[in-house]
């Protein structure tokens, strides 16, 4: 009997503090950093310390960064996670668990310096390379972080330099350099903002109703694959296309033609459909974070994604095709396979559709997946009519694939 009234007082308290931390998690937290810092000794007008220990200083000023994590301790109502941001209750957690962890691990250092513990749950949450920075300074001083810092190192992928608290596809980093000019309030309202994204000024909103389909242009592109889609897709009254390139301007093809992006990929608008094209390119672009972080963002908010060829490996590389069916070009099959082994990948299909993503074979096969396309949003006698008015034999069925592995 008073072992189970024992467990079940054990369990109450269990409960109370899980309560109590809900509701300090949804009241909010106000954490002075700059004051943490100057605890320290540390100017927050200067420092700049969260950097991998053999690449320098990373050019954000460690208060700044911390006051975009103070920001979003500070508002309850927070929650970026339908664009892929940061939400505050996660935040929240993380940082009781860091200071909790720091408060044990520099607990001979509280005597001097009272903010310490502060100051450490702050860089573990601008991610890993900022905390073994920190960490070697506090190990000069007999005091290793050897706590639990797990949930601070995961929200740092928001918080750091190179996170993206917002999910609107530009780094932190990127935020701060577009914002520097209005001080430490632009900055921490641009990374909070998914509709801020450079310079203060809102990602752009094309005129009209039309739904915008964005393709996504690389060095070593295929023509075809581009340029058979957009075909079809430029001819359909209520779509608008438009070229995208990490940087704006002429991108030279596979086949040497100069094809002009007329966004990148910080001042391209929200896009309803998004196409990924092909072509010998696609190896370089599998190793290009920066590529593929876009890839992953302006899918967060697109209707409809498509590629063409082994632009399904790049969107497989994203980690948007998992446990999904999708098909890539059979001469290159293995290209895309390798980048992810839980989707399903058919051999046997001119194209693949399933739920939003479209995904072709090789090259030309692109366009019979645009017109099918055409065909779930435009019924399919619309997508017939557009064939024929372009002199164009749309082969109609997907499983169709004179080119299928055997």
């Amino acid at each position: 009997m008073r072992t189970g009234l024992r467990a079940l007082g054990g369990a109450l308290a269990a409960a109370i503090t899980l309560v109590c931390s809900q509701a300090s998690a949804a009241a909010g937290q106000v954490v002075d950093f700059d004051a943490a810092m100057k605890g320290l000794n540390f100017d927050p007008a200067k420092a700049d310390g969260n950097a991998d220990l053999k690449a320098g200083p990373n050019g954000l000023l460690d208060a700044d960064e911390m006051a975009l994590m103070g920001a979003v301790l500070a508002d309850p109502k927070l929650d970026l996670q339908a664009t892929g941001g940061v939400d505050h209750k996660a935040v929240w957690f993380a940082f009781q668990q860091a200071q909790a962890s720091a408060s044990a691990d520099v607990k001979s250092l509280a005597g001097r310096y009272p903010t310490a513990a502060t100051v450490v749950a702050g860089y573990a949450m601008l991610g890993e390379a900022s905390m073994k920075a920190f960490g070697a300074m506090t190990s000069g001083f007999g005091a290793p972080l050897k706590g639990d810092y797990t949930l601070a190192l995961q929200v740092g992928r928001f918080l750091g330099p190179d996170g993206d608290a917002d999910g609107d596809g530009v780094s932190n980093r990127a935020e701060y350099a577009a914002s520097k000019a209005g001080g430490r309030a632009a900055y921490v309202k641009a990374a909070l903002d998914p509709t801020i994204r450079v310079a203060g000024k809102a990602a752009p909103t094309l005129a009209g109703k039309r739904k915008v389909i964005g393709v996504v242009l690389y060095p070593g592109f295929e023509v075809l694959d581009v340029f058979g889609p957009v075909e079809m897709w430029a001819n359909v009254p209520d779509f608008q296309v438009v070229m995208i390139a990490q940087k704006a301007g002429p991108v030279r093809s596979a086949q040497g033609v100069l094809v002009t992006a007329e966004y990148d990929f910080t001042t391209a608008p929200k896009l309803d459909v998004m196409m990924v094209p092909g072509g010998v390119g696609t190896y370089a672009e599998l190793e290009n974070p920066v590529f593929l972080d876009y890839l992953r963002a302006a899918d967060r908010q697109t209707e409809l994604t498509t590629s063409v060829c082994t632009g399904s490996a790049l969107l497989a590389k994203a980690g948007l095709l998992r446990g999904r069916k999708a098909t890539s070009n059979k001469l290159f099959f293995s290209l895309a396979t390798q980048q992810d082994a839980s989707v399903d990948w058919q051999k046997h299909a001119r194209w693949v559709e399933d739920g939003k993503f479209f995904t072709s074979s090789g090259v030309s096969a692109g366009t019979d997946m645009a017109l099918a396309l055409v065909a779930r949003t435009h019924g399919k006698d619309q997508a017939r009519s557009l064939a024929r008015t372009l002199e164009y034999q749309w082969n109609e069925d997907a499983t169709n694939d004179p080119f299928a592995i055997q």
